[in-house]
């Protein structure tokens, strides 16, 4: 049970970080001229959320690749992962919200620099959405499934 359901969360998951990290990119670059400079460190902001639903996943993978034992080495690996998972939500968590704080501070176009468009702050806050929530998705099944010590 714990591989196919690691490997479910984490193959999904790998999945959303990328398509935010595109998404993200893909504001960044489709900027129009004279947007506020700090659009660029929010979006930074949401990228590192998005990468740490991607580190996340990946440690999520690797308890899936694992072997079903019991082993005190096994126990410790697993615990690892626990915390892992934790971790990186929160770190979501925290770089999703400075990420959208930013962007919602610049998005009126102050100081002569260009609005940024409705669906501009659509994307950035869907995939901050997107992240956070797939993070505590895949740090609540993760520390359900996996054996505690």
């Amino acid at each position: 049970m714990v591989r196919s359901t690691a490997r479910t969360v984490a193959n999904t998951g790998i999945g959303v970080a990328a398509v935010v990290l595109v998404a993200l990119v893909w504001l960044g670059v489709a900027a129009p001229t004279g947007t506020h400079p700090l659009f660029y460190f929010g979006l930074i902001f949401l990228g590192g959320a998005a990468l740490s639903l991607l580190l996340a996943d990946v440690g999520a993978a690797a308890a899936g690749s694992r072997g079903p034992a019991a082993s005190q080495t096994d126990l410790r690996f697993f615990q690892g992962i626990r915390r892992l998972v934790l971790a990186m939500w929160l770190c979501t968590v925290v770089a999703g919200a400075l990420g959208v704080l930013v962007v919602l501070a610049i998005a009126g176009g102050r100081g002569g620099t260009t609005p940024l468009s409705t669906s501009t702050m659509t994307v950035a806050f869907v995939g901050a959405a997107i992240t956070v929530v797939w993070a505590g998705i895949t740090s609540v099944v993760m520390r359900r499934v996996l054996p505690r010590s």
